[in-house]
C-alpha cells in the first residue's frame, strides 16, 4: 500500500487553493494514512461470500410521476427576510 506524504497533501492543497501550516500537514499524512490502512483492512476482510451491493432500480420499478399542487409562492416566502420579483433574495457568495 503506498502511503500519503507531504508533497501529496501540498498537491491537494494547491488544487484546492487551500493553506495550511507545516503541523497541520503532517496532522493530514497522518489522518490520510490512517484512513487508508482502515480501507485496506476492509478490502482484506472475509465476508463469507455474503457481498452485498446497491444496485440500481429499473425503471419499471420506479413510481410514476405525479403532478400536484405545491404551496403557493406567497406562502413560500412569507418568512423570507429579503425577496425580490418573487425570489429570495440572499446575499453575493461569489465574486
Amino acid at each position: 500500500m503506498e502511503q500519503i506524504t507531504i508533497k501529496d497533501v501540498e498537491h491537494l492543497a494547491d488544487l484546492s487553493a487551500l493553506e495550511f501550516s507545516k503541523e497541520e500537514k503532517k496532522e493530514f499524512v497522518d489522518d490520510l494514512n490512517n484512513i487508508l490502512k482502515m480501507v485496506n483492512q476492509i478490502q482484506e476482510a472475509d465476508d463469507g461470500g455474503n457481498f452485498v451491493y446497491n444496485r440500481s432500480h429499473k425503471l419499471s420499478e420506479l413510481r410514476e410521476d405525479k403532478i400536484k399542487t405545491s404551496m403557493p409562492q406567497e406562502k413560500i416566502l412569507e418568512n423570507a427576510p429579503k425577496k425580490r420579483n418573487g425570489c429570495f433574495n440572499v446575499p453575493l457568495v461569489v465574486e
